[in-house]
């Protein structure tokens, strides 16, 4: 049983809330705020996705009416009071696993962006689509091995290089890019999505194939000016629209899992966190267009 590991919050995403037993698409809260060094405040941005999707058309224009074709469930938010990140990451990855041997489809509204990480220990085989600002390649960060700065790093323990694709970065130490040289990630930069959007997403498609794909959403990968409140913002960026048209170049894909990270509610007017739950219905749009295994 995974509700020993969750809060009492009020569940619901987009204001729907089907039973368990019925869903295809399961939503998780997960309020980790642990490690941020520049904003903290990641465990306040469940509620207010929440919050903010239930005041947005389901009906994803010009796509289709997402809860028409698709069957979602909200099981609220992990609890993750007092629990250090050792225990905080067993939590994430054990609700994970259940979730998949259930045959449901995780959605995890961060939190900050360690949490992909921990998610991705219940999954074997695929691919992780990382859209982000930053590389999150260093092998360590003011003296922390599993962080948000480190969160792919640690990805590629068990995920080969060749199957993390990264896009959007724009930000990146030395080192990092270095690493990722070496091993050959695969990288698209902000500057390649918006020359030739759907070439890039193309190239991905063909890429992935038909192998299945966790998606992380670090909404630092979007220009402040259109997601203001993040943990840590870097000019230059796409534009919401970018995001969402590349988005819906993912239907078809075989989505297994995916996340939003890095919102910031303290530092939000609401802007931010409309964009979140936008984003959340473009994805499960394309999942629905998917199909479900």
């Amino acid at each position: 049983m995974i509700s020993r590991y969750l809060r009492e919050v009020k569940p619901g995403f987009g204001g729907f809330d089907e039973s368990y037993e019925a869903a295809e698409v399961v939503f998780a809260g997960i309020p980790l705020d642990l490690t941020s060094s520049c904003r903290p405040g990641t465990r306040f941005a469940p509620a207010k996705i929440r919050e903010a999707s239930m005041n947005l058309e389901t009906y994803v224009m010009p796509r289709l009416d997402v809860f028409e074709h698709l069957h979602v469930s909200d099981i609220g938010d992990l609890d993750l009071i007092g629990a250090d990140m050792t225990a905080a990451g067993e939590r994430i990855r054990e609700v994970v696993r259940k979730l998949r041997r259930d045959g449901k489809i995780p959605a995890l509204m961060g939190g900050e962006h360690t949490l992909t990480y921990f998610a991705l220990r219940a999954f074997d085989d695929v691919y992780l689509l990382q859209f982000d600002a930053h590389r999150d390649l260093r092998e360590e960060y003011r003296g922390k091995r599993v962080c948000h700065a480190t969160v792919t790093r640690r990805v590629l323990e068990r995920l080969p290089p060749e199957r993390l694709i990264q896009l959007g970065t724009r930000s990146c130490s030395k080192e990092e890019e270095e690493f990722a040289r070496e091993v050959g990630i695969r990288t698209f930069t902000a500057e390649d999505l918006l020359e030739d959007l759907r070439g890039v997403a193309d190239k991905v498609r063909e890429l992935v194939g038909d192998s299945p794909v966790y998606l992380t959403l670090d909404l630092d990968v979007l220009d402040p000016a259109f997601a203001p409140a993040v943990s840590t913002p870097e000019p230059g960026g796409l534009s919401t629209l970018d995001l969402l048209k590349f988005a819906r170049g993912l239907g078809g894909m075989r989505i297994c899992g995916f996340d939003v990270v890095e919102l910031v509610p303290p530092y939000d007017n609401g802007i931010t966190a409309f964009v979140a739950a936008r984003a959340l219905y473009e994805i499960l749009a394309s999942v629905a267009e998917s199909g479900t295994d």
